[in-house]
């Protein structure tokens, strides 16, 4: 899976596809089920810009129009969140849910584009008129189609998915559209069970609270103790004063070949730690030899995807959890040994409620809107995996403006990538090119000084130790 943005997205030229959702013919019902947290704060500032994720994959040969809107149409029934919306009267955000038999795919008019630049706009302006957190549907399911190589592309807005769903929807519509394709009686192969986000989110609304004396409450109120009452800010200078916000800035680059985040992962295991744990430790140092101290401090996402109905599902299953790495003048291993034990007590901490922690606060204290995270998923062990270099899968996500700094790490049979999001300022961009660079520099120094003998790559297990769960906010 390749990670990147819309503003580093050049597909070849072809004609762009569009399908509408016609829902006309569909009884809307109320829901009962509130947005869950996720969703609340997300809609709370959707009025501001466009937040979406999407999805593409190649195609053998010109697009089937056919197969594919029977496809899209299968994808839209499979999945709850796709069939369900959200509407925003006098201040009050209520979900609605569509009978998703009784909804018309309706193809568009395509739009010829000569060149990548000028498909990448149409794409780009597509998306954010489509991908709207309000009303239905929220997402847009479109095509490129070309002689040779097709594309097919869908996006959504941020309330329905996460990162996990993106390979989740290309695994699914890949599957659909084959089978449609390819199957003499029409027919696709059964995909794997998958629950419904909205039962999801009912449950969640009945979580049940930790008892207020509960450790795991005491330590996340800790730590945003230690940080104003609120999530803490990227270490470095920006270039943003307090209650500035700038264009987003975008950059996407890979940290370390395949051979080379094997070797790394070996020596996290060894220390105690994971893959996730020597990316984190290596930051610390780097903010450290940037002069930011020796603290780094921050959330990192976590799916919330523990049992069956949801390893299939598309939703944003995710919750987040607190962490400090403590990057002095000891050697990088030293600073494993320290962050797996971390790394493993804040994973506890994602256990407790995030509602029930900003009600114990009173509130949070927020300097930035941004909050600064970094994020981690191996795509190797998600749906569809297999076969995601052979399609050129690839997660697409908007640029809007920012205030924080934000990263995602990925691991593919590729290596290790990193996709980096800051306020674009002249300030920022020498910031984030600085420390990408030392980051970059300490994880290839760590691996260079302990080579790893292949009877030991062989002996362990392919699974970090102490890797937090696949986790999914873009």
């Amino acid at each position: 899976m390749h990670v990147t943005t819309i503003d580093h997205y050049r597909p070849a030229p072809g004609e762009f596809l569009s399908w509408s959702v016609d829902a006309s013919r569909s009884v809307t019902q109320p829901s009962r089920v509130p947005p869950s947290f996720n969703q609340s704060v997300h809609l709370a500032g959707a009025d501001d810009h466009s937040t979406w994720l999407a999805a593409s994959f190649r195609v053998r040969g010109r697009i089937d129009r056919d197969a594919l809107a029977r496809a899209y149409h299968a994808l839209v029934t499979r999945h709850g969140t796709l069939h369900s919306s959200f509407t925003k009267r006098d201040g009050v955000v209520t979900r609605e849910e569509h009978n998703p038999r009784s909804l018309m795919l309706t193809e568009n008019p395509g739009v010829r584009a000569t060149s990548a630049a000028a498909l990448q706009q149409a794409v780009w302006a597509t998306l954010d008129a489509a991908c709207h957190p309000f009303g239905f549907p929220a997402y847009l399911l479109a095509a490129i189609d070309r002689r040779d190589r097709s594309t097919i592309l869908c996006g959504f807005d941020h309330a329905h998915v996460d990162a996990y769903s993106m390979s989740i929807i290309i695994d699914d519509l890949h599957t659909l559209y084959e089978g449609y394709r390819g199957a003499a009686d029409g027919r696709p192969e059964c995909l794997p069970m998958s629950g419904n986000f909205v039962d999801y989110c009912a449950a969640e609304a009945e979580m049940t609270e930790v008892g207020p004396s509960d450790p795991r409450l005491l330590s996340w109120l800790r730590f945003f103790d230690d940080h104003g009452g609120g999530p803490p800010t990227f270490p470095l200078d920006l270039g943003l004063a307090v209650g500035e916000h700038a264009p987003q800035g975008a950059d996407v680059r890979q940290l370390l070949d395949a051979s080379s985040t094997e070797r790394l992962a070996t020596l996290c295991r060894r220390a105690g730690s994971s893959l996730y744990g020597g990316v984190l430790s290596a930051m610390a140092h780097a903010v450290r030899h940037l002069g930011g101290g020796t603290e780094l401090a921050l959330l990192f996402p976590m799916h919330t995807r523990r049992t069956e109905p949801w390893h299939n599902a598309v939703g944003w299953f995710t919750t987040n959890a607190p962490i400090s790495v403590v990057g002095t003048d000891d050697h990088l291993c030293d600073t494993l040994r320290r962050t797996g034990p971390e790394l493993r007590r804040a994973m506890r901490l994602g256990g407790v409620p995030i509602p029930q922690v900003i009600n114990a606060l009173g509130g949070l204290s927020q300097v930035r809107d941004d909050i600064f995270m970094v994020s981690y998923v191996d795509y190797r062990t998600l749906p569809g995996a297999a076969i995601h270099d052979e399609i050129d899968a690839q997660h697409i996500s908007n640029v809007t403006t920012a205030d924080d700094a934000q990263f995602w790490i990925s691991r593919t049979i590729r290596g290790l990538s990193i996709r980096s999001r800051y306020p674009d300022t002249a300030v920022g961009r020498t910031t984030i090119t600085e420390f990408l660079a030392e980051v970059r520099r300490i994880l290839a120094e760590a691996v260079d000084a302990r080579p790893t003998p292949a009877s030991d790559l062989e002996r362990l297990a392919a699974d970090d130790l102490g890797q937090p769960p696949l986790n999914a906010l873009a």
